[in-house]
């Protein structure tokens, strides 16, 4: 009997005590999200994150709790986690603003926009003046290209609702991406009116004054006081402003004041580790100031977060060739991949392209032996016997016992000291290294750094890192003569003394700038041609729009608009460019030397002759006459001419050329 009422009183007991837990706990839940509000608010994301999963546990049936916490995960970076609470909370609340407004900017980062419509239609049926909803419309339209109907919609919702803030401040951002600044302002002023204590209402204002500055130098480097004084009313607003601290670093660093704007980065980067682009800033900043350790573990970690990012590999790689020892690790990690993407691409279609990736890895790391076994195939198969003879006597003088070295070395020695080079002179062996002489006179190429189509491209060097990239593969793989390092250095200096854009670091192209290419070039002819244009950085894809100048003709004779992304996006469009500007060049030369059974000219197998082919003698436009090659080398022939007197008419120094139809028809073995 005692023990059947003691079961009665504890279950009636416990159906008391239930409701009290319930309402302890929910209680306790309420306090959690009270608190992972506040740290939200402050951008304490991953103070945040843990309040709100405590609530989550305390009331699992919180719809607050797991907004919060898909909020903050999102905030974090882990978009993954973001999607499966926003998931959950429709599946208990269809529709429920919040968790649509969050899976769709998900599903805007990723690129994931054929998500967005099942979403954003129904909830836009349910709630068709709620502004959340309609700035997220108008982000999807934005990234689809339907630009203007994303502004009509918001205007029409702005003018309905008495214009709100959050739909001007949205209008203002668009207006700002498509370089309208007056409506820009308009929206601005109207945001800030309504919203005065907010800190990106000013950082928008310190932006637009810059924006509409940026292609004009001038007015550009008047705008950084009107910018400041509002990115300092942001910060004193709230003085962790990620954007407003980023914006000022990006005026330190025009105003040259690298130290203060790598603080800032540095900072930056402490407190946003999971964001690439302030890491690629630190390091080549650190670079800037000395701080080369800084350099060295950032531009890793920039392309360990991002190793599709074709213009930081380029760039750590210059950095690293120019300052780090060969046996650091960062010149291994770069070098390695570029070895593996040789390995991927060397018996693709467009073998030039994997030649980039090969020659980067000898910059890298020249020791290792897989890349000087690819580069000795690579130099045998073009017929680059000298630097294949080099790379050989440089592997034997470290391992003199390697006797199979040396049979290599003789076979080279062999055809060399049986080269019409070697035969006339030009070219040089010794126990240390084989040295061609330098004959030919093709027409040099200066390539100007691209410009942005956009303002304040998120790498701002981009243009001279794509122009460097250019020039290395018109040297290295096209064999197209280029001004030596220390001309370009020279000329760049004389040409930024009237024209230097702060931001990018780059001279902009300009017909009157041109007589400087000429500054040093006393006995030397004149720079003929001229590679200029501009660029544009989308995720992973790079445009270049580019023009090739011939100022001897005073006109640009090709331009080209390309495009490549992905991975090897910065190879294939800079070995496409450089393809057709070699393409374009004329293949000119000049006679050597006079001899009684022809005359040595500087045009060989390296421009596309063979034996039997044509070449034709001018004098100031005028045809000469055309000659026969008879003996031809890699890099000069010997011809016959066929015209009369030739022995009287010819002199050292005469311009020759491969003619139309020859250059058509003939094959050419170093491509």
């Amino acid at each position: 009997m005692f023990q059947a009422h003691f079961k009665t009183y504890l279950v009636f007991f416990l159906l008391l005590l239930f409701p009290i837990l319930s309402s302890l706990n929910s209680q306790d839940a309420l306090s959690e999200i009270s608190l992972g509000k506040e740290e939200l608010n402050r951008k304490n994301f991953k103070k945040s994150i843990i309040h709100f999963q405590h609530a989550i546990r305390l009331n699992p049936n919180s719809l607050e709790a797991r907004i919060g916490y898909a909020k903050s995960a999102q905030e974090l970076g882990s978009l993954q986690d973001a999607k499966l609470a926003y998931d959950e909370v429709l599946k208990r609340s269809p529709g429920k603003t919040e968790a649509v407004i969050g899976l769709i900017e998900i599903f805007l980062s990723i690129g994931e926009l054929d998500k967005i419509p099942p979403l954003l239609t129904p909830a836009l049926e349910q709630s068709p003046n709620n502004t959340g909803l309609r700035i997220s419309e108008a982000k999807y339209l934005a990234a689809t290209d339907k630009f203007e109907t994303a502004i009509v919609k918001l205007k029409r919702v702005s003018l309905k609702l008495n214009f709100p803030p959050d739909v001007e401040r949205m209008l203002a951002e668009l207006y700002l991406s498509h370089g309208l600044m007056k409506e820009a302002e308009t929206s601005l002023e109207l945001y800030t009116s309504k919203e005065p204590n907010d800190p990106y209402g000013f950082y928008l204002k310190a932006k637009l004054h810059l924006n509409r500055s940026f292609f004009s130098i001038p007015d550009l480097n008047q705008s950084y006081a009107l910018a400041e004084e509002n990115l300092v009313n942001a910060l004193q607003l709230d003085d962790k402003h990620e954007g407003s601290r980023f914006l000022l670093a990006k005026i330190r660093y025009m105003q040259n004041e690298w130290e203060s704007a790598f603080q800032i980065l540095y900072e930056l980067s402490k407190e946003f580790p999971e964001n690439q682009n302030y890491h690629f800033w630190e390091a080549f900043l650190s670079k800037e100031i000395g701080k080369t350790k800084f350099s060295s573990f950032h531009f890793k970690k920039s392309l360990l977060q991002n190793d599709l990012d074709e213009i930081a590999r380029f760039t750590a790689e210059d950095y690293a060739i120019s300052n780090e020892k060969e046996e650091a690790k960062l010149r291994f990690y770069l070098g390695s991949y570029r070895k593996e993407r040789f390995e991927a691409e060397k018996n693709s279609l467009y073998f030039k392209s994997a030649l980039f990736h090969l020659f980067r890895a000898k910059d890298l790391i020249p020791g290792s032996p897989a890349v000087r076994k690819d580069l000795l195939e690579s130099f045998f198969q073009r017929g680059e016997l000298v630097s294949h003879l080099n790379l050989l006597l440089q592997m034997r003088e470290e391992d003199p016992t390697n006797f199979k070295l040396q049979t290599l070395i003789d076979a080279d020695l062999k055809s060399l000291t049986e080269s019409l080079e070697y035969k006339e002179g030009y070219l040089d062996i010794n126990k240390e290294a084989a040295t061609l002489q330098q004959t030919s006179v093709q027409p040099e190429v200066f390539v100007y750094d691209f410009e942005p189509l956009v303002v304040f491209p998120e790498k701002s060097q981009a243009g001279k890192t794509l122009s460097q990239a250019l020039r290395y593969h018109l040297t290295k793989i096209q064999n197209v003569r280029i001004p030596s390092n220390s001309e370009y250095k020279s000329i760049t200096e004389t040409l930024a003394q009237s024209q230097f854009h702060p931001y990018t670091k780059s001279v902009p192209f300009s017909l009157e700038g041109l007589p400087a290419l000429d500054k040093e070039r006393r006995n030397k002819p004149r720079i003929r041609f001229v590679v200029f244009g501009t660029y544009a950085l989308e995720k992973e894809s790079i445009t270049i729009h580019w023009q090739l100048y011939d100022r001897n003709l005073a006109k640009v004779i090709i331009q080209g608009k390309t495009m490549e992304k992905g991975r090897d996006g910065l190879t294939a469009i800079i070995s496409r460019i450089s393809e057709k500007i070699k393409n374009s060049l004329p293949n000119e030369g000049r006679a050597l030397r006079i001899k009684k059974e022809g005359v040595l000219v500087s045009l060989g197998k390296r421009d596309g002759l063979k034996k039997g082919g044509k070449v034709v003698f001018a004098r100031k436009d005028v045809v000469l006459g055309e000659a026969e090659i008879v003996e031809i080398g890699k890099e000069m022939s010997l011809v016959s001419p066929k015209f009369r007197d030739w022995e009287k008419e010819l002199a050292t120094g005469e311009l020759c050329f491969i003619p139309p139809k020859a250059e058509a028809n003939d094959s050419n073995p170093s491509k």
